[in-house]
């Protein structure tokens, strides 16, 4: 097991982030997109990692086994003055990486990230069956706020999303 290394995405990132991104899509149901709605070339991809460094409170990394890019968090911050503090989080992990530690080392990169940019509440959503990644959110702290019944649609049947958040400046 090859211990991967954690950064965020850097605009040279591009074909290795757009490779990851097709197969992470083609080989699970799990993510929010499908994909044909993710970035759909090299170029694509380029103008996404752009968008992230751009915008402020926003942030991809990147998990590396060596040149491979395994996984993927992002956070994207609030954009005004009343939800600054608060971003909403995604992670996507390669099948062949599960078990790794990839998904603690991304949720961690993505916690001292959005710390460092102001932000203090970190939310998201998980498919409720998707045990895997609930017990690891769970594992880092993050609480059940409640759930969104029939939120997706995937593979023609209603999916309900568990919504979870954690706060970073421990006054909670």
């Amino acid at each position: 097991m090859t211990e991967s290394v954690y950064r965020t995405a850097e605009i040279k990132d591009a074909e290795a982030g757009y490779g990851f991104g097709r197969q992470l899509l083609s080989e699970t149901n799990l993510m929010l997109l499908y994909p044909d709605e993710r970035a759909k070339s090299v170029d694509d991809m380029r103008v996404v990692i752009q968008r992230f460094q751009e915008m402020p409170r926003h942030f991809l990394i990147n998990a590396w086994a060596g040149a491979l890019c395994v996984g993927e968090a992002l956070c994207m911050g609030g954009q005004f003055e009343r939800n600054k503090h608060a971003g909403r989080v995604g992670v996507g992990i390669l099948a062949s990486h599960y078990g790794q530690g990839v998904g603690k080392g991304l949720m961690r990169a993505i916690e001292r990230v959005a710390k460092a940019n102001g932000i203090i509440r970190l939310d998201l959503t998980v498919m409720e069956h998707n045990e895997r990644a609930h017990h690891l959110y769970l594992s880092m702290g993050y609480k059940e706020e409640g759930v969104n019944q029939h939120s997706l649609f995937v593979d023609d049947k209603w999916v309900n999303e568990i919504m979870m958040a954690k706060l970073l400046d421990d006054t909670s």
